[in-house]
């Protein structure tokens, strides 16, 4: 492989492939540009064949890892209608050959075509290459390292060269090529026609009126025909592309002859080839394709070079898995022993823990003695209960109440007996009149000795001088 073909291929997987558009007529050959390389925009074939000079052309300017579309002239390839056969449109590219078998007069299996629904009609357009010129141009290209997308045909470029017009007349005539007249209707050709005996130049010093006469009458003609068999269809505009002509001459010429409007298919008067490349691109994804993807060779994956390669993937893979089983298996198995290691040892521990468990066991004597001291210290935990709740009455003592009571006295009340304990107060007294009593009790909330201090009993009566009495016993606080 050559060092271009290497870094073509190497370009073309690190980075998006650029598009060639090659446009072959009959004078010579047409290509777009590439920022890579400095290809002409046009070749002259001089006698030449055309595969021939393409391949020159691209390898002389190193063209390679690019995609290329390649737009046939009309003189390498022919045109059918044919009825729309009744079979699915996915198997349409297969069946064709047999289709056409009446009418070519090569074999099917030297051709390779492909079809159009026509927008009139329930038929198929249809366009027929010779086999040997597709492969043979693939064969040149995968040499170069150039990816041959698809082999188009000029009337499905042409369809798309007047901007938005989808309906119109085409006269046009390439370098070194014939006059031809298309009707498209909605971007598609629906015919077209060579029209014989009117030679190049019509304009010019060498021109003749009876040419463009001779001309214009055979455009009306079809225009007739065209009117007569498609009355739904608005053919009004006739563009004119003529290589080498005087294209205002033409559209004047013609304008004053036809029944149409006539007017340059562009202004700047470019060339056809330039044209088509320009549109190329505008093509319909469901445009013509002559190379059809059953001729794509398909990719061998089973060849002896991926067997062995697989082999030795899947060979390193086996060696790098058993490595990586042996080791996890050597780790284990260090980890295994180191357990049972472990395991013996706390087994000793046991044992031994276990035996010095046995040996521990109190006595019958040591646990009666236990008993019994837990016994006396329950005995002496109560009786320092009891000491220390009778120094806390101790500590309160009884001269607060003493004082209260004191502070409370008055003439109505007299007090003949008192009785205090820890947690009760009895009263016993005389009384001027019933009244006094609860009047004195109410009083006690106002002492902080007293307050608090609740009567559950009151005992009112006189004694025997007739003097009223009471007696107060207080309800016993919880402590």
């Amino acid at each position: 492989m050559s060092n271009s073909s290497f870094l073509g291929k190497f370009r073309q997987n690190n980075q998006s492939t650029a598009r060639l558009s090659i446009v072959v007529q009959p004078g010579g050959l047409y290509f777009s540009s590439l920022s890579e390389s400095k290809l002409p925009s046009y070749v002259e074939l001089d006698g030449l064949p055309w595969q021939k000079v393409l391949n020159n052309t691209l390898k002389d300017h190193g063209v390679s890892g690019v995609s290329a579309d390649v737009v046939l002239h009309s003189n390498l390839y022919q045109t059918y209608q044919i009825d729309k056969p009744a079979i699915p449109t996915e198997e349409l590219s297969a069946a064709l050959p047999f289709l056409l078998k009446d009418l070519i007069s090569e074999r099917i299996t030297d051709i390779v075509a492909d079809a159009a629904p026509l927008p009139t009609g329930n038929k198929l357009q249809v366009f027929v290459v010779s086999r040997e010129i597709v492969l043979s141009l693939y064969e040149q290209f995968n040499q170069l390292n150039i990816k041959l997308e698809r082999i188009l045909v000029e009337e499905e470029v042409w369809a798309h060269s007047a901007q938005k017009l989808t309906q119109f007349l085409l006269l046009q005539r390439s370098k070194k090529g014939q006059f031809r007249v298309f009707a498209f209707i909605d971007g598609r050709c629906t015919f077209q026609r060579t029209i014989r005996g009117i030679e190049s130049p019509l304009t010019g010093v060498a021109s003749s009126i009876l040419q463009l006469d001779g001309l214009a009458l055979e455009l009306q003609r079809s225009i007739d025909y065209l009117s007569s068999q498609m009355k739904g269809a608005s053919l009004h505009q006739m563009k004119v592309c003529c290589d080498e002509e005087q294209q205002g001459e033409v559209v004047s010429a013609l304008g004053e002859r036809l029944s149409v409007k006539v007017l340059p298919l562009n202004d700047a008067g470019r060339e056809s080839g330039t044209l088509l490349v320009e549109n190329t691109t505008s093509a319909l994804t469901d445009a013509v394709n002559l190379f059809p993807s059953y001729l794509k060779p398909k990719k061998e994956y089973f060849t002896l070079k991926n067997v062995l390669l697989g082999w030795g993937v899947a060979a390193a893979a086996l060696v790098a898995v058993y490595s990586g089983v042996m080791y996890q298996q050597n780790d284990l198995t260090k980890q295994l022993y180191l357990i049972k290691a472990q395991e013996a040892e706390f087994a000793q521990q046991s044992k031994t823990l276990k035996q010095r468990i046995a040996s521990h066991k109190p006595s019958p004597e040591k646990i009666a003695a236990v008993s019994r001291l837990e016994i006396e210290i329950e005995a002496k935990r109560r009786s320092l209960g009891a000491i220390k709740e009778h120094d806390a009455a101790q500590q309160m003592g009884y001269s607060g109440v003493m004082q209260s009571l004191a502070k409370l006295g008055r003439n109505d009340i007299s007090l003949s007996s008192i009785s205090i304990s820890t947690h009760s107060l009895d009263l016993k007294g005389l009384a001027k009149d019933p009244q006094s009593v609860p009047s004195w009790i109410g009083q006690f909330k106002n002492e902080l000795n007293l307050v608090g201090r609740t009567f559950e009993k009151l005992k009112i009566g006189r004694n025997e001088q007739g003097i009223l009495t009471f007696e107060l016993k207080t309800k016993e606080e919880r402590s």
